[in-house]
């Protein structure tokens, strides 16, 4: 029995977005708030918090909302997921907007507001067609004002008139009787005050009453050329609420600015967050105070966007010099999500994406969901003057090596301190502090190496970095300038983060190089030019040391992410850029850079399109058993010799890939003879049928790949030695397999013929097979190995288009022999023909 009970809390926790940093967000925030608050960042801008639900958007958008008010700025929150239904998303903003910019947060606010109410009346007032009207009301105004000021001077000093005779000394029966007369004046007097005050209030009160009647209807009064347009009723008014907006942000922010956040846009209903999104691009085109923040899901926003354009996808050009239709017809699946990204870009000039928290702060935030109070975490001090003098203003100097340990004031000094009480009973708390100590100490080690100094433009290896991604960028005016505001805020990121720190050992050697304004550079352009390279990169990491030799002229293995980028001229210039043929540049390689520093300043990755296999999703596999057999035949110089061969045990496909299955895991069918899906899929190149493989075993998570030339004719033979594997008989063909003599010039359903001894359909015609090898004049040089294990394929190098590759089986559109056992055919391996196809092989576990 232990000798500690167990314990566990009987509380559930809350899912609610909070200011409370448990994720390390606050550099960050600090990061991205100076950036903002900064004197020249110059809105309209527009910021996007990426990433995906649940990722904690929401919470570092309530953290920098707070950071901001808490700096001065004035911050107005709306909540898009909650008003997408059909037009009065517009008119909830609306409200929203003005009550949050109209309602004083303290005392110091009132004058602002006031000023402001009035200001907006006075914006929204038409002079040209109110002037009639204000012309009629004018004198009901000075009547209303004499009357408020004149009645109630008389009768108070006559009232104060009547109260001296009435107290004043009575010396004969006259003044008594005088008195009595003043009494009731006083009355009288008291009287009509009361009434006339009551009466002037009561006008002021109806005019009042009316100005806001007519100023919710305008078509009674003067009042009706105050150009509010009514929010409350949901009506098509993009013109009027686009210039509405104006007046209400010159009337209560003036020369001041307004951070908006704008919440769970992905969350609105499809396409209503392209709708929303565009409604958002009115605003933000000409209001000069205003600065945005959206959280969102890029993908999801992506995607719908792409659902309401998807008619006008099909019309626009692509960039790729890549000409095999089955590539492009895969890739274009994305198309839709590219486009998507471009449309955004248009307007959210600085994407951001919410960090993954490292271990250390995962472990801070399970303390605090454990605890009973969880730690009443300060918000960061800034004390960043570095950045006040960061925006857009870059200067480089390497300093001599006696100068690298010059003493540096810590920009995070009050933080950590402010941070020290909250640790004295928390190890884990202690040892994360620990850790981000030392990488701020780091960080500001290698800012002397890199000294950042406010001149009136930018350092000339800032320039050069945009002169070296311009062709990438087309040149383009707008894609500059969203390039120059997303590598700025970058270098902010990457400078608070610790991505410009070199790892030295205790011997002062090199460990990890800092990541340079050139690798930085290059790496934004990509971001925003190819986004969706974002998905392969986090496929395959070395996807840019791959592209860095492709552009440099190496060779490279003809995968098909790095054939279809590779195709990409521009792209390949950029990677180029800064290298010689003979060597790369390492300030400008992308090559050895890590890559996750990358991703931390990348925003959000669009994945490619992934089809689920379908619940009826069905591949019947055939075990085979391990053994050896004789390999070739004497028939043709080609299957010469016959030799031995050492097969280990696997599976084949029962039939071969059909069109339906094509379809089920690729997304797409290519084939010519497309009427029934149960056909074998056929008009694929050798580069289509490994990427079959390879995404079934993803889906799979089985290993998956084309057979080998040895296992081929192993499973066709199955036990036998004859020309079929139903024996010698060409005449017994059509009872095994579709051939010229029956196939009447197309593919069949597979399955419909008789299988071979080991029960595997379709070993005999129908549609070529492609295998896993090159092609060999003969098997007289086939390496030993090779005959030990049937399962290794014979490769001399790395496939390219003009690779010939092995083909086994024959077709419907060949002769008997061409269906025998050993015959082997050949074809280039980006050929596709509606004659050729593949099954798969499974490797056992």
């Amino acid at each position: 029995m232990s000798d500690s009970p167990e314990s566990i809390r009987n509380t559930s926790v809350s899912d609610q977005a909070t200011n409370n940093d448990a994720l390390g967000f606050e550099p960050y925030v600090i990061a991205i708030a100076e950036f903002l608050l900064h004197e020249q960042t110059q809105p309209p801008l527009t910021l996007s918090v990426e990433g995906e639900w649940g990722s904690g958007k929401s919470s570092f958008m309530k953290m920098l909302e707070e950071y901001l008010r808490k700096k001065g700025g004035r911050t107005v929150w709306f909540n898009a997921w909650r008003h997408d239904k059909a037009e009065s998303v517009w008119a909830a903003f609306a409200l929203s907007f003005i009550k949050q910019i109209s309602t004083p947060k303290n005392w110091r606010d009132l004058p602002r507001i006031i000023l402001g109410y009035f200001k907006l009346q006075l914006l929204r007032f038409n002079l040209e067609k109110g002037l009639f009207e204000l012309i009629k009301a004018f004198p009901l105004i000075i009547f209303v004002i004499c009357a408020s000021i004149a009645i109630p001077f008389i009768l108070i000093i006559y009232g104060v008139e009547g109260i001296n005779e009435l107290i004043g000394p009575t010396t004969s029966q006259d003044v008594f009787w005088s008195k009595i007369n003043s009494v009731f004046k006083l009355l009288f007097t008291a009287g009509g005050v009361t009434l006339s005050g009551a009466g002037i209030f009561a006008g002021i009160k109806s005019l009042l009453r009316n100005f806001q009647r007519l100023l919710q209807n305008p078509k009674n009064n003067l009042i009706k050329y105050i150009e509010a347009p009514d929010y409350k009723k949901q009506s098509a008014f993009v013109e009027e609420f686009h210039e509405d907006f104006a007046k209400i942000v010159d009337a209560y922010i003036g020369n001041d600015r307004v951070y908006v956040f704008i919440d769970d846009l992905d969350r609105c209903e499809h396409p209503k967050s392209a709708d929303l999104m565009q409604a958002i691009n009115l605003m933000i085109a000409d209001d000069p105070s205003v600065v945005f923040i959206l959280g969102m899901d890029r993908e999801k926003v992506a995607a719908s966007l792409a659902v309401k354009y998807e008619n006008i996808l099909k019309y626009l050009p692509s960039e790729t010099t890549e000409i095999d239709p089955d590539i492009l017809a895969r890739r274009s699946a994305n198309k839709g999500l590219a486009y998507g990204y471009t449309f955004i870009e248009k307007f959210v000039q600085l994407p951001f994406l919410v960090p993954q928290p490292s271990q250390s702060d995962f472990e801070h935030f399970l303390t605090q969901l454990a605890t009973s109070t969880p730690p009443n975490l300060q918000p960061a001090k800034p004390h960043f003057t570095f950045f006040q003098s960061f925006w857009g203003k870059f200067k480089l100097a390497l300093p001599q090596r006696n100068n690298s340990q010059k003493h540096l004031t810590s920009p995070t000094s009050n933080q950590t301190s402010d941070l020290k009480n909250l640790s004295l009973d928390n190890p884990s708390i202690e040892s994360e502090q620990t850790e981000k100590q030392k990488a701020r100490a780091a960080v500001i080690k290698r800012l002397e190496a890199i000294q950042v100094n406010n001149f009136d433009r930018d350092s000339p290896t800032v320039r050069n970095v945009i002169m070296m991604v311009a062709p990438a960028l087309d040149y383009n005016p707008r894609r500059i300038k969203h390039f120059i505001n997303v590598f700025r805020l970058k270098v902010y990121i990457a400078n608070e983060t610790g991505l410009f720190f070199e790892e030295r050992d205790e011997n002062d050697n090199l460990l990890d190089p800092s990541l340079t304004f050139e690798q930085l550079g290059k790496f934004t352009a990509i971001i925003l030019k190819w986004p969706l390279l974002l998905s392969d990169l986090e496929n395959d990491k070395q996807i840019l040391a791959k592209l860095e030799k492709i552009a440099r002229g190496e060779l490279y293995k003809e995968e098909e992410s790095i054939r279809y980028w590779g195709s990409h001229t521009k792209l390949k210039a950029l990677m180029a850029y800064g290298h010689e043929k003979s060597a790369a540049n390492s300030k400008f390689s992308l090559a050895e850079v890590n890559v996750d520093k990358l991703l931390q300043v990348s925003p959000k990755i669009i994945r490619q399109t992934e089809t689920v296999i379908l619940p009826n999703f069905n591949l019947e596999m055939v075990d085979i058993p391990a053994g050896k057999f004789n390999m070739g035949s004497n028939e043709y110089e080609d299957e010469k010799p016959i030799h031995e061969v050492i097969v280990p045990a696997f599976q084949i496909g029962k039939y071969p890939i059909t069109q339906a299955q094509y379809q089920a895991v690729m997304g797409y069918n290519p084939s010519r003879f497309s009427g029934n899906p149960q056909n074998p899929v056929e008009s694929v190149t050798w580069f289509n049928a490994q990427a079959f493989c390879e995404k079934l075993s993803q889906l799979t998570g089985k290993n998956y790949r084309l057979p080998t030339e040895t296992e081929w004719e192993y499973a066709c033979r199955a036990g036998t030695e004859t020309l079929f594997s139903f024996g010698d008989d060409k005449e017994q063909l059509g009872d095994y397999g579709w051939f010229d003599g029956n196939s009447n010039n197309t593919t069949h359903p597979v399955g419909e013929k008789r299988p071979n001894p080991w029960g595997i359909y379709d070993m005999h015609g129908n549609v070529w097979e492609w295998c896993a090898d090159q092609h060999h004049e003969n098997y007289v040089n086939k390496p030993d190995n090779i005959r030990k294990n049937g399962s290794l394929a014979w490769l001399d190098s790395d496939i390219t288009n003009q690779s010939s590759i092995i083909r086994r089986g024959g077709s419907w559109y060949r002769d008997p022999l061409a269906c025998s056992s050993a015959y082997r055919g050949r074809s280039v391996a980006a050929i596709r023909n509606n004659d050729l196809g593949f099954r798969v092989v499974c490797d056992l576990p």
